[in-house]
Parts: C-alpha cells; structure tokens; sequence
C-alpha cells in the first residue's frame, strides 16, 4: 500500500517541468505602419492608401537547392481622385537575408510605378494597373539581386529546357517600356530569370491599344508555354493580332534569330541593348 501511495505522489507531481524556462524567446519582431487617408480638393477628392507589409522568402540557387530565406518590406502608395478611372501607384521593395533570426544588411531595393506586387518563383513581379485602352503592364525582378529584368504587358511565356534548377527555364516577354510610356515600339525580350539575353523592338504602324497575343510554338501547336526537356532549345515566338496578322519569330539553339524571322511587309525587328 505504501509502494502505490509513492507511485501515486509522483504520478501527481512528477519531476519540475523546465522547459518553460529553457524555451527560447523569438527574435524582436519587424513592425510596419499602414494608413488610409482623403485629400480634399476644390473640385474632387483623392483617397489615398499607404501599405506597408513583410513576407519571408525562401529562395532557389542556381542548382535548384534553397540557400537563403530573404525578408521582404513592401510598400504600395495608391491614390484615386474622384471623376478619374486610373489609379496612380508606386511600390517600395526592400530585402534583408535572414542570418540566425535575424536580418542581416540590407540586399536590395527598388522602386516601381505601380499598384501592388507578389513573388513568382525567383521573381518579384510589380503590377501597374491598367486602365481604359492603357494595358496592365508586368514588371519583372529578380529576387536574389533585386534587378529589373523584364517589362511585359502579359504573363511571361515559359520554356523548360535540359538542366537542372532555375536555369533550365527560358522566358518570353512582350511589352511596352512602362505605364503610358507608348512613345516607343514595343520589345520581345528572351532570357533567364538572372539575364535578358536578347531585346528587339517590334517596329510596325500598330497603336499601342491594338497589341498581339503571344504564344511560343513547337511542332505546330501554339501554346503557353513549352516543355522541350531531351530535345534542342529550339521553337518558335508568335505574335498574332485580331487581324489575323502573325510574326513569327524562330529561337535556334537558345538564341532568337530575326534573320530567320517570318515578317509581314511594314513590320521589321531592330535589336536593343
């Protein structure tokens, strides 16, 4: 009876518990201030919207291993005055690298006409809204030096090619320079998600409001995107207007080729930097 008594008294109290004292406490947390505002005018209002938000990023190397978790300070100054349609915009991107829990220096930053912003793979895509006959236009970063890559006025075309991790995949895209900015011709631009290899400028009579679709093509059929793993980074670019206007325009061996390019009479490529 005195052995179960014993057993019954540890069984209630047990050894001290420790690891409530022993748990670690987080890292100082990162804080960031949102606001929301009305401009009053004499003849209209202006609502304006200041958001600021953190995210952590894991993000992909070369070799398609994680090295690095980065965090992310956005901000999105948005106004809309009333009587006007568009919403003016510019986002703030800040990263730190994460070292022990803690931010290291600072990695990157940029600035960018636009309305808000995501993550997509190892890019940073800022979004410009579009408005009336003015397209949205895409613009693309990379996530791990924080570098202006690609300007589009639709989602970026995917290639997966041999290889592995990030560089296997080669993207196409086709757009004006940036928001109302159709002083210009605009480019097709092919390259990594670390390198714009090559830009040329689609010079034609076209307004910027009369734009193609675009599509990427191998073996006749036209498609979003391609997967040519075991075979040449060989395919074609397609341009096509509502018109049933078409350029095509050949990629042979990883390398665009305007030489070979199918274009109708008024059109022609001239290559930028």
């Amino acid at each position: 009876m005195k052995t179960v008594a014993m057993i019954f008294v540890a069984m209630l109290f047990g050894s001290p518990d420790t690891s409530l004292s022993t748990e670690k406490k987080p890292a100082p947390p990162y804080r960031a201030e949102s606001s929301a505002y009305v401009v009053m005018g004499k003849d209209a209002s202006t609502y304006v919207t200041e958001n600021r938000s953190f995210r952590f990023v894991e993000i992909l190397g070369d070799d398609g291993i994680y090295e690095d978790v980065l965090l992310l300070e956005e901000t999105y100054h948005n106004e809309h005055t009333d009587g006007m349609d568009d919403v003016r915009g510019n986002a703030t991107v800040k990263a730190w690298t994460m070292q022990g829990g803690h931010r290291g220096e600072l990695r990157w930053t940029f600035k960018e006409n636009g309305n808000e912003g995501e993550v997509r793979d190892r890019f940073f895509r800022i979004t410009a809204w579009g408005c009336c006959d003015s397209p949205t236009v895409y613009f693309y970063y990379n996530v791990l030096t924080g570098k202006k890559l690609y300007v589009s006025n639709s989602d970026l075309l995917e290639v997966w090619g041999d290889g592995d991790g990030p560089q296997a995949w080669r993207y196409v895209a086709f757009g004006y320079a940036g928001v109302h900015d159709f002083s210009r011709p605009p480019q097709l631009q092919y390259g990594s998600d670390k390198k714009v290899a090559q830009r040329f400028s689609v010079v034609s009579s076209r307004e910027y409001y009369d734009a193609p679709q675009i599509f990427v093509s191998s073996k006749g059929e036209i498609k979003k995107s391609l997967d040519l793993r075991g075979s040449l980074m060989e395919f074609t670019i397609v341009l096509k207007y509502q018109d049933g206007v078409e350029l095509r325009i050949p990629v042979k061996a990883d390398v665009v080729r305007p030489d070979l390019a199918q274009l109708p009479k008024g059109y022609s490529l001239r290559a930028e930097e």
